[in-house]
Order: C-alpha cells, then sequence, then structure tokens
C-alpha cells in the first residue's frame, strides 16, 4: 500500500517537533476551555449565534461585497478585485511599483491570505524587501521555513532554534532566554518599519455597513505596518465580512477565546480610510483587494459552510492527527481539519482529497468551532468523492453484521497481513477490553433514562457576560472593575504625581498637553521614552481603552515609545465592549488591551513586543 503524503512526511518529522506541536496545541485547548465560560454567560449560544450571523453573510454574499465597497470607497478605500492568486499578486505589485518605483522594504503583518498567494516570492522577484513583522512570521522567513499553524506560525521550533536562527543572522549574541530573543527581533524590526513605503496586512472582519476594516493582534506589528508606512494594503478573503459593526461585540471574544484563550486581544484595530487632512500620521493611501481564488466555486458547492471559519485555529489544536503530524504535513499554508476541507474544496478533490484521511473523525474539531462548521461531516463527503477511498472496505465490513465480526476476530493480526500491514505501520489498532457489547447489552437490566430538558439558545446569552451583570452603571464599581482587569494583564493605574519619575524622552499628543503637565521633550516619536494619549473612554468589561485618530491625536504615540500612559476622563468609563464600539467615531480607531506581547518562542509571554510592554492609566 503506497503510504499518502501526510504519512510521508509525518515520519521525517523529528521527535522534538512532535512534541513541541504536541505541547503547545494542548496549552491553546486548555486555555479556551477555560477563556469561553469567562468571558460568555452561555458559550454554546455565542457559537449558534455567531453560525447564524455567519450563515447569513454566505446566503447574501453578493449584496453585501457590493455594500462594503461603497463603504469602502465613501471613505477612501480603494477597492480591488482578484479572481485568483495571480490576479491578487499583480495587483499588489502595480500598487507597490506605483507607491515605490526603485522598490524597498514592505512592512508586513501576518496574513494567511498573503500565504495562500504566495505574495513574498512573487515581491522579491519584482525587486522589493518583504519583511514579516510579526515574531513567530520573522523566524519562518529567515529560515526559509514555512508557516505550520495558522495562529502560532513556529507552534513547530522550540526557543533553541529561534535562538540559533537569530545567532546566524546576527541579530545579537547567542542566548536562550526569549525575552532577550524577543528584545533583538524588536530592535531589528524597528528599522525595517521606519523605512517601509508600503504595509501589507490581511483582515479579520471587514465590516459592510462602514467599510471599516479590523485587525487583531497581540504584538502590535500589525498597527506598525498599517500605520507607519505611507501606502496600506490590506488583502482579505472574500468571506471574511460581518454585516454590522455591533457583530463584532460577539466575534471579537468569540475569536480571540477560542484561538489564545484571552478575552480580546491586546490590539482591534479599525481602518476607516487613509489618514484624514488634519491627521498627523497614518498611511495616505489604503488599498482593499477582495481575493476569491475558488471560494466562488466552494460558495456554490457542498462544502460551503467551510467558509463559515474565522481562522482561530481552534480545531487544530484539538485535532489529535495534527498534534501528530503537525502543519507542514499537510502540504498547504491551511493545515488540520481546517485545511482538510478548505484545501480540497478549492483547489481540487483529485489533488487534495487525501487530506480527507487525515482525520480520527473523533468530533472534536466541530466541538470546538466557534460557528459550528460540521468538519467530520464534510470530511465523510471528501472521502466518499476521493478516488481509491480504502474506507470503502470499512464502509462494506461496517454495514454487513457478518463481516464485521469476522473483523473483528482478524484485527489482532493486522500488523501481520496483507495491504494492513502498511496500513498499521503508522496505526495501532484497539485491543479488546472487556466484555463483548452483546452480551453485556443483553444481559443489563432496563434502565429508563431522566427525561432531560432542552432549552433553545437565546441570542441573549450569547452576549459576553459583564454586559448582564448589575450595578454595570455605578461609575466607581466600572472603575474597579477596568482596573481589577487591567492588571491581570500587567498593566496598572497611576497618578499623575506618580508618573514624575519616568524618564523621559517624552513624547505628548496635542489633545493630552491639555490635559496634564508635560510637553514633548522629542521631535521624534520613535526615539520617545514614553508616550501620552488621550483615550476616548475605557472598557470596565476588559480593561482596554478605546483611541482615535483626530487633530493633535498621533497613532505612532500610543505604539512606538516602550511605555504608554493614557488619560481617560474619570466620566468616560463604559460597562461592556459593545458599548466601547459604539462610542468609536468614524475615524481610525483602536481598542488596545494591556502591553504589546508574544507567546511565540517556546510559549514564554513576553511583553513589550513591537509595542508598550509598559501600559499606565491614569483617570483625570
Amino acid at each position: 500500500m503506497k503510504r499518502p503524503p501526510i504519512v510521508e512526511a509525518s515520519a521525517e518529522m523529528p521527535t522534538s517537533t512532535r512534541r513541541a506541536v504536541g505541547k503547545s496545541a494542548a496549552h491553546y485547548t486548555a486555555a479556551r476551555v477555560g477563556a469561553l465560560p469567562s468571558v460568555f454567560d452561555d458559550p454554546e449560544a455565542a457559537r449558534t449565534r455567531a453560525a447564524e450571523i455567519k450563515q447569513g453573510v454566505l446566503d447574501h454574499l453578493p449584496d453585501l461585497l457590493e455594500q462594503l465597497e461603497a463603504a469602502c470607497i465613501a471613505s477612501g478605500i480603494r477597492v480591488h478585485h482578484a479572481q485568483d492568486a495571480a490576479e491578487a499578486r499583480r495587483l499588489v505589485i502595480e500598487i507597490c511599483r506605483a507607491a515605490s518605483p526603485a522598490g524597498g522594504v514592505v512592512a508586513k503583518a501576518k496574513s494567511m491570505a498573503t500565504e495562500e498567494i504566495g505574495l513574498n516570492a512573487a515581491l522579491e522577484e519584482a525587486g522589493f524587501e518583504p519583511v514579516e513583522t510579526d515574531l513567530g512570521e520573522f523566524v519562518v522567513q529567515i529560515d526559509h521555513d514555512h508557516p505550520s499553524h495558522i495562529v502560532a506560525p513556529i507552534i513547530h521550533k522550540t526557543k533553541e532554534d529561534v535562538a540559533r536562527s537569530f545567532a546566524r543572522e546576527g541579530l545579537g549574541e547567542y542566548t536562550e532566554d526569549p525575552e532577550a530573543l524577543t528584545k533583538q527581533a524588536r530592535a531589528h524590526l524597528r528599522g525595517k518599519f521606519r523605512s517601509a513605503a508600503i504595509g501589507v496586512s490581511g483582515v479579520n472582519f471587514a465590516i459592510a455597513e462602514t467599510g471599516r476594516l479590523a485587525l487583531v493582534e497581540n504584538e502590535g506589528n500589525n498597527r506598525l505596518s498599517t500605520t507607519a508606512p505611507d501606502v496600506h494594503i490590506a488583502v482579505m478573503g472574500i468571506e471574511k465580512i460581518l454585516p454590522t459593526e455591533e457583530d463584532l461585540a460577539l466575534f471579537l471574544p468569540l475569536l480571540a477565546a477560542s484561538a489564545t484563550g484571552q478575552s480580546i486581544t491586546t490590539y482591534v484595530h479599525f481602518v476607516s480610510g487613509p489618514k484624514r487632512g488634519d491627521e498627523p500620521d497614518g498611511p495616505r493611501e489604503v488599498h482593499l483587494v477582495l481575493l476569491d481564488n475558488g471560494r466562488s466555486k466552494v460558495l456554490a458547492g457542498p462544502y460551503q459552510r467551510i467558509l463559515l471559519c474565522i481562522r482561530c485555529g481552534a480545531c487544530l489544536n484539538v485535532c489529535p492527527v495534527y498534534r501528530q503530524v503537525s502543519g507542514h504535513a499537510y502540504g498547504h499554508v491551511y493545515p488540520g481539519p481546517l485545511g482538510a476541507v478548505l484545501v480540497p474544496a478549492m483547489e481540487g478533490v483529485e489533488q487534495f482529497g487525501h487530506l480527507a484521511k487525515a482525520s480520527s473523525l473523533c468530533g472534536a474539531c466541530e466541538e470546538v468551532c466557534p460557528v459550528k462548521i460540521p468538519i467530520p461531516e464534510m470530511l465523510l463527503r471528501l472521502r466518499a468523492e476521493s478516488k481509491g477511498d480504502s474506507w470503502a472496505a470499512f464502509a462494506a465490513g461496517a454495514t454487513h453484521p457478518s463481516l464485521w465480526r469476522s473483523g473483528l476476530r482478524l484485527l489482532p493480526m493486522a500488523p501481520k497481513v496483507g495491504p494492513l500491514k502498511a496500513w498499521s505501520e503508522f496505526r495501532e489498532p484497539p485491543r479488546r477490553e472487556g466484555r463483548e457489547f452483546r452480551k453485556w447489552w443483553h444481559s443489563r437490566s432496563p434502565v429508563t433514562p431522566a427525561r432531560s430538558v432542552e432549552r433553545e439558545p437565546s441570542v441573549e446569552h450569547a452576549a459576553p457576560r459583564e454586559s448582564q451583570q448589575e450595578g454595570a452603571s455605578d461609575a466607581e464599581a466600572l472603575w474597579a472593575r477596568f482596573q481589577a482587569q487591567l492588571e491581570k494583564l500587567q498593566g496598572r493605574i497611576a497618578s499623575l504625581k506618580e508618573l514624575e519619575r519616568l524618564a523621559g524622552p517624552w513624547w505628548v499628543d496635542g489633545d493630552a498637553a491639555e490635559r496634564c503637565p508635560w510637553t514633548s521633550t522629542t521631535d521624534d516619536v520613535w526615539e520617545a521614552n514614553v508616550g501620552v494619549s488621550l483615550a476616548v473612554c475605557a472598557i470596565a468589561e476588559t480593561g482596554s481603552v478605546v483611541l482615535e485618530s483626530g487633530p493633535a491625536k498621533t497613532r505612532l504615540g500610543a505604539l512606538a515609545p516602550p511605555v504608554h500612559v493614557i488619560l481617560v476622563p474619570q466620566a468616560q468609563i463604559v460597562a461592556t465592549l459593545a458599548e466601547g464600539i459604539a462610542r468609536m467615531s468614524a475615524r481610525t480607531s483602536v481598542i488596545a488591551t494591556g502591553p504589546s506581547r508574544t507567546a511565540d518562542i517556546g510559549g514564554h509571554l513576553i511583553r513589550g513586543v513591537h509595542g508598550p510592554g509598559e501600559v499606565i492609566v491614569v483617570r483625570i
């Protein structure tokens, strides 16, 4: 029997890689289990509601795309359509050449869509220097490797692997300290952000009603890549739309909890077009490339619901096959249960149908999916479509009791005979334990099961938990809740007096200077040690602040300095994420939650990877 490609790849995988992948995947799975009940009163209702909203998007996708395009154009975002990967690459390169004819650095934020179209190789061929700025993606790039996970790209690497790579590239002295390695990457990539004329990102959610692009991240490189360069290009699969900004209050915590066990990511960047005439920084051009690349075909076929996916990676983390073989074994940028359906659906069952066999059909992927995609059901359908399906013999046996009983008796011989010899090379047949089921079934006493009470999930239970707590209108109670959440993230609240000891130089936004005793002591925000911003409001539920662009309001002042001081007027505190989103103006804004962070290197949590490592809130 010829071994499938995924088995071949797994056979060559080092034990250390398998161990690293399994450990990290188990960690993310456990974090998700703890996070969802802490965020939602009824996680199941939240998943159901999210699935309904995303299904509505697929049902009305042409209309929503038209609405999104009109709203983007109205806000100054230039919209492009790419039918396939080649057209997407051509469009991006044309924009780059128009912005920077001599080539130069292209700062890239983490984006599965750009991985999908192979953008880096095309940019290099066109004379540009694409630089991955996400820490994990940066390691992948300098190692000429590929991401093995859609959220944690170097889940397969240890801190020793990263240490050797950084020393080889001359980023600093050899060290295995994750914090020191992170600082080496920060220092190296600062120069790239400052010299880049173009920034490229993906999009997590595009809002049809407003044309706003929502980008989520923890490190701050996404914000830097889409703020510092003159031109921002966003590449997005056409299915990643939400109808309204109100929907974000459900999807942002659902995505963060499912992906990394957080209640919300450190940054949610809301791009509302290029910088306006009265704004001191931001890109002068924003382009949105809407990528089809087979999605319309999937939308019209039996695997449509795989397009509900919001790219959290939870199905990868929980999958026993993924934990054993890692992402590279799938031979595509989309690995795991997601890729086993999406890839053959987009690119053909003949070429990638074998991926559907890389599953134990345990159903765990569907159980953790935040939008309830029936992945096992689709895997079975793909198996049936695949040529040479070895499961035909299993299906025949399972539908004929006499064959089934004979098979069970012969199962212990599987490693020694016929075609099952190769099959069992990497699989261990189950061993019989206990009594025969039929004997037990017939001998048991009849039991009348207790009648269970089924409850229809309600839309109300899908709301984040904090929105339903009593006393939410009390300002002091809200500030206490805000402080508790902020301190969990290693942020803190201080008085103006306490901040006098902070070492400069200082960068103080114009509107913040009117409310505090400091003034800027540097004209270069990149050289500042402390940045001071005035917030629109604070959000008690998540310990977040809402910042927006505007006259005398810089985006980089909240991002480039190592220390960020945020002034929040006493009365500007809201209870919930939904209320915070509603407070945002139509300008480009950000919801910032604690210090910049990463856990890419060996799972060690490090603060200050790209954005501020220290966040201090002052009530004024």
